[in-house]
């Protein structure tokens, strides 16, 4: 009697309690992050936002906990190992631009991830235009925490690799250790405004020993000045100033602007199915 088949390993049912239109909507998630997930239940709590939370489907704040966790790890690996002459400082500084808040849901945006997210009625989506950048971010974080429950760090770091790694050498390219100035126009175009404009304000001593002081100006915001022995030098701590600033603001934006915030019953969500 030959040798029978080795029976395979049963599959976790991924479309119980789903309708139809989840299906689509979890599976062209599925596509984005290319990952063939187990079961969809993590990653359909991952795309709901407080304001579409259920008893049946809760919101994805604490993924964002562990997504931040996962995050970070795996920049911080890929920093260290692809970038071995850079001193702890510099590290730091490019993984703050890297996993910032305009960054993430800049990420969210293009990836298509704002358009998946399940939120209450009231709630104006408009492509995820309007939605706020804690809100995007925050999703970016939650959909990694659904992505490395279901298939380890392995899955979480091809896909942030891939997904991060052009941002990560775009911040770096251009004369990286140092280079403020171009982590902070990175950073600016990833909010899809205007690039930073400087301007000298003074100019301080005799000729031979010049001091500049220079500001930054962004959006209408003034940043600085910045000082230095030359414009260029001066220009740089100008935009270290601003740099420092506005990762304060977005990391420690934790409101939703006008989003809502209250749980509405599963016969009210303002979805599409």
């Amino acid at each position: 009697m030959g040798t029978q088949p080795a029976e395979k390993p049963k599959r976790i049912t991924r479309s119980h309690s789903f309708s139809a239109a989840e299906l689509e909507r979890l599976k062209q998630l599925e596509s984005i992050l290319g990952h063939e997930f187990r079961t969809f239940s993590e990653l359909r709590n991952a795309l709901t936002h407080s304001s579409a939370k259920t008893d049946k489907h809760p919101s994805n704040e604490r993924m964002e906990f562990l997504g931040d966790a996962v995050l970070g790890l795996v920049i911080s690996d890929m920093l260290y190992r692809h970038y071995p002459d850079f001193p702890e400082g510099e590290l730091t500084r490019v993984k703050s631009v890297a996993v910032s808040r305009a960054v993430l849901a800049d990420r969210a945006r293009e990836l298509g991830l704002a358009e998946l997210m399940y939120l209450g009625k009231g709630v104006r989506r408009d492509s995820g235009a309007r939605l706020p950048v804690s809100i995007l971010a925050n999703l970016y974080e939650a959909v990694l925490c659904a992505l490395f429950a279901d298939g380890g760090l392995a899955a979480a770091k091809q896909f942030i690799e891939r997904d991060l790694g052009p941002v990560i050498l775009g911040i770096t390219s251009h004369q990286f250790q140092q280079n403020y100035k171009s982590a902070l126009q990175h950073l600016v175009q990833s909010r899809q405004e205007r690039a930073p404009t400087y301007k000298v304000i003074t100019e301080v001593g005799p000729d031979h020993q010049k001091e500049f002081h220079v500001v930054v100006s962004i959006a209408g915001v003034t940043y600085g000045p910045g000082t230095g022995r030359n414009k260029k030098e001066a220009e740089q701590r100008a935009a270290k100033t601003a740099l420092t600033e506005l990762l304060k603001e977005f990391d420690g934006r934790d409101a939703d602007d006008d989003i809502l915030e209250m749980p509405v019953p599963d016969d009210d969500l303002d979805t599409d199915e």
